[in-house]
């Protein structure tokens, strides 16, 4: 039998303490947890619980003066008004339906060992009701409002917000989508770079924090040409300490389902290189697509903060003039839905590596125009892309064809920026 300074079943004590925090707090909100007993609760709790509802049943308020005179010496008032503390925005509807959950499965437990305890049949069949009572309770019946956020949930969720103001968007999932050879890795290096330095990538777009971790999976390069790659921008120094990498030569593949990545991918800015890599079956199977999905949403609920994947484009996409979500991104339409951004790119002049950069899906912002950026000859020399061309001054994409009045549209373009600088 626990003493009132024991803790058993934490969780319960917890979400028993943070309810009478916020009846204390707001004691006007004693309607919202009037179904709960004393029972609920453990020790001391117990008593305060049965202190405030004292009060409320004679219609007297329940704060934390009235509560400390009405227990007397029967609690210390040092732990009644120690309650109170942390509770800013009281959760109460949550903290109620936690502390149901969680003693209805301490009460179970203990029938449970009263069951492996139990010498004869008899005493097995005794307590048999007494377990199907509690199953079919209130507290643990199909109470289908568990199943839906709250409105305190729903008030006090965070806004909106970026790992890289106006390009990478936090607790979602984001892609990359472009023909081979048009910059993926690269941009996506540039993207790594930005979090880690808490720079601008592109020169334009600012990160808004420092990466605490990022992993890196590329199933399909080999260690030596993405060392290059990692060695011109500048992240080798990264490496181990807050980058973290696989790739084609790691000894063993993974999966996005293995605890040991899903541990990793907390708190971490995660890259998928490429993300199709990581889908088993047909990329063009709708269910295959649904599952991929999962996967991902999995690695958000493991405490990814960003989610970031290359994607090729048809081969259809190298004779198209526009960006469209569908003609960026190969396979099922399901991979673009579960979308919060995706980024087309096209490389417009292989000799400069100039790449036409498109928002073609943005969830719930508004993302910048089209923009242009250089890859030649700053990321040799200094491992950042230039950006030529801001948004507003990039054009349509059909303005960039090799050949044709797209030129004359360009010469304009440029002309019109010269004079704007």
């Amino acid at each position: 039998m626990p003493t009132s300074r024991s803790k058993p079943a934490r969780d319960a004590t917890g979400w028993g303490r943070a309810v009478l925090g916020c009846l204390l707090e707001s004691p006007e909100s004693w309607a919202e947890a009037s179904q709960l007993t004393p029972e609920h609760f453990f020790g001391d709790d117990q008593r305060i619980f049965a202190a405030i509802q004292g009060l409320n049943a004679r219609h007297c308020d329940a704060d934390l003066v009235s509560v400390v005179l009405e227990l007397g010496d029967r609690v210390p008032a040092n732990y009644v008004s120690g309650l109170v503390d942390g509770v800013v925005k009281p959760n109460l509807q949550t903290y109620v339906r936690r502390l149901r959950e969680a003693s209805q499965q301490r009460k179970l437990g203990h029938l449970i060992e009263k069951l492996r305890a139990a010498t004869s049949n008899e005493e097995r069949l005794a307590i048999l009701p007494e377990m199907q009572a509690l199953l079919s309770a209130p507290d643990v019946a199909l109470d289908w409002r568990t199943l839906f956020h709250t409105k305190e949930e729903i008030e006090q969720a965070p806004p909106l917000t970026f790992a890289i103001e106006g390009f990478l968007q936090d607790q979602g999932i984001n892609l990359i989508g472009a023909l081979p050879g048009h910059g993926k890795t690269l941009c996506m290096l540039a993207t790594v770079r930005a979090l880690l330095e808490g720079g601008k990538l592109f020169t334009k777009f600012q990160a808004t924090r420092l990466a605490e971790k990022v992993v890196y999976l590329i199933p399909e390069a080999a260690i030596g040409p993405f060392a290059a790659r990692l060695k011109t921008f500048r992240l080798i120094d990264y490496v181990g300490d807050r980058l973290f990498i696989q790739t084609l030569s790691s000894k063993e593949p993974l999966l996005l389902t293995d605890p040991r990545l899903l541990k990793a991918c907390e708190g971490a800015d995660v890259f998928l290189d490429t993300a199709i890599r990581f889908m088993q079956g047909d990329e063009n199977d709708a269910s295959e697509q649904r599952a991929f999905a999962q996967s991902l949403f999995n690695l958000q609920r493991a405490g990814a903060r960003t989610i970031t994947g290359a994607h090729h484009s048809p081969k259809a996409f190298s004779k198209d003039t526009v960006m469209t979500l569908e003609n960026v991104l190969r396979g099922s339409g399901d991979i673009g839905a579960m979308l919060c951004t995706a980024w087309g790119l096209k490389q417009i002049d292989p000799v400069t590596n100039q790449i036409y950069v498109a928002n073609v899906k943005p969830r719930d912002f508004q993302p910048p125009e089209p923009f242009i950026i250089q890859g030649r000859p700053s990321l040799d020399q200094t491992g950042y892309f230039e950006m030529p061309y801001p948004p507003g001054y990039a054009g349509a994409l059909e303005d960039h064809k090799p050949h044709g009045a797209g030129q004359s549209c360009l010469t304009k373009i440029r002309k019109l920026r010269k004079l704007a600088d």
